[in-house]
């Protein structure tokens, strides 16, 4: 697996003193991502629920502990969700996560502002 660089301004979210969560957002400028790739985010901690929204174009995707990683819930912009079974869409490990760019999950495109949640 590997994990994308390119074309990336991460900005961390500020520490609220609240024990295991982290934020930030990440902007993506016009290079392009391959299919494969990850956009890797690193929180210091195990996540047991993350929040990925792609703020551009409204597209939520949230995983939750319990959940395999080919697993996440995915919300449309008109509201609709689903239960995406992408291989591999959120990948939490113990310091943070990763999620994939897939053209049918949408969560990172090109020229896309996102926006993340972690909680421990």
């Amino acid at each position: 697996m590997a994990d994308n660089t390119a074309g990336q301004t991460k900005t961390a979210g500020v520490d609220q003193a609240t024990g295991q969560f982290a934020s930030g957002k990440v902007v993506f400028d016009a290079t392009s991502i391959t299919a494969t790739d990850y956009v890797r985010i690193e929180t210091g901690f195990l996540p047991r629920y993350i929040e990925w929204e792609n703020l551009t174009d409204r597209i939520k995707v949230e995983w939750n502990e319990g959940m395999t990683t080919s697993q996440c819930l995915r919300t449309a912009a008109a509201g609709t969700r689903t239960l995406d079974t992408t291989a591999l869409a959120v990948v939490p490990d113990s310091k943070g996560f990763r999620i994939l760019q897939d053209a049918t999950l949408a969560a990172i495109l090109a020229s896309k502002t996102c926006y993340w949640r972690a909680y421990g």
